[in-house]
């Protein structure tokens, strides 16, 4: 497998020159990763030196804290002790792109970039991986480069799927008159009855319109988003994105309601800063209720009332949020 075998030496040798320019955990990791893409490529060749590196990657792997990252780079090394194989480029690649996510979570862009340019490479005609890949570039404002990956998402899911709908959202935030064409995608989306892909346009267009100062708009379309989407995690981030441009407008009640369904069904790092949010927000009302409840760490059927001391208008949206919040938790937090 010799044009696998070197794209994998191209790539440990990429990480390598990101770990030793960069500084502590992040020189780390970095290295761990290029180790363990050496130890993949070494099984794939047959190199006799292979135990002496599989052995030493596997300590290295030890030092990393506990978490996706080190899981991911576990699996990539249990791959490779099963022996070089030519139908290992399909499970490989979604390691891969699972190790590129981890790492775009973290904003270490560049070791993405490798990650999943290198599962590209093994799986050229996958869908989900261009897309993967358009929004890496993107993030790395490489629009060019992203336009032609969104576009070659499309071609690759035949322009009609899933896949398609969700590139054909990305191509619009690359292109321009942005909002325009991220509104005919979510159009499309909601035609095509797929609610998910429906959300993320209206998540792309409230950034759009933020940094208009369009504000109002960002918040009307943060709340659709947030009913349209199914995933929690997708819900929880959409909530407390729409709760930051809330809390600008002085729109407390939205804000608190869009932190309320954060706490509802997020994953846990949301509702725990939901937790802290609330009761950052009840002190700077002076809501001293609100305050020993949040304080508390706990949720008592108990609710804050007291009223606003700001001044700003609330919108529709926190009625909105509100009916939503409450079908929410009279189905335990599932989607109504």
């Amino acid at each position: 497998m010799p044009n696998l075998t070197s794209a994998l030496q191209d790539t440990a040798g990429a990480l390598q020159l990101i770990s030793d320019a960069a500084t502590g955990d992040r020189r780390h990791r970095a290295a761990v990763g290029a180790l363990a893409m050496r130890v993949v490529r070494s099984a794939l060749d047959g190199d006799p030196g292979y135990t002496f590196l599989a052995t030493r990657a596997a300590r290295e792997l030890d030092t990393l804290p506990r978490g996706a990252e080190r899981s991911i780079l576990g699996r990539l090394l249990s791959l490779a002790e099963e022996g070089p194989s030519r139908e290992c480029g399909g499970p490989l690649s979604w390691l891969l792109v699972a190790y590129a996510f981890e790492l775009e979570t973290t904003q270490r862009l560049p070791e993405a970039e490798l990650a999943v340019v290198l599962a590209r490479a093994i799986t050229p005609d996958c869908a989900e991986i261009a897309l993967h890949a358009g929004r890496v570039a993107r993030k790395m404002r490489r629009h060019e480069c992203a336009l032609l990956l969104y576009r070659e998402a499309q071609a690759l899911d035949t322009g009609d799927g899933a896949i398609a709908r969700l590139a054909a959202i990305g191509e619009a935030v690359v292109s321009e008159d942005a909002e325009r064409g991220v509104g005919r995608a979510m159009r499309r989306a909601v035609r095509a009855g797929d609610s998910e892909a429906a959300a993320v346009a209206l998540e792309e267009r409230a950034r759009l319109r933020r940094a208009q100062g369009r504000r109002r708009g960002a918040i009307r379309d943060l709340c659709m988003a947030v009913l349209r989407f199914s995933d929690p995690v997708d819900r929880g981030r959409a909530a407390h994105e729409l709760t930051d441009i809330a809390t600008t407008l002085s729109d407390v009640a939205t804000a608190r309601e869009a932190l309320l369904v954060a706490l509802t069904c997020g994953n846990g790092p949301q509702q725990d800063h939901a937790l802290s949010r609330l009761y950052t927000l009840a002190r700077q009302q002076g809501d001293q209720l609100g305050m020993r409840r949040w304080r508390s760490f706990s949720r008592p059927a108990l609710v804050s009332i007291t009223s606003s001391r700001t001044t700003g208008v609330p919108s529709p949206a926190a009625t909105v949020l509100a009916r939503f919040r409450e079908e929410l938790e009279a189905n335990g937090g599932a989607t109504p």
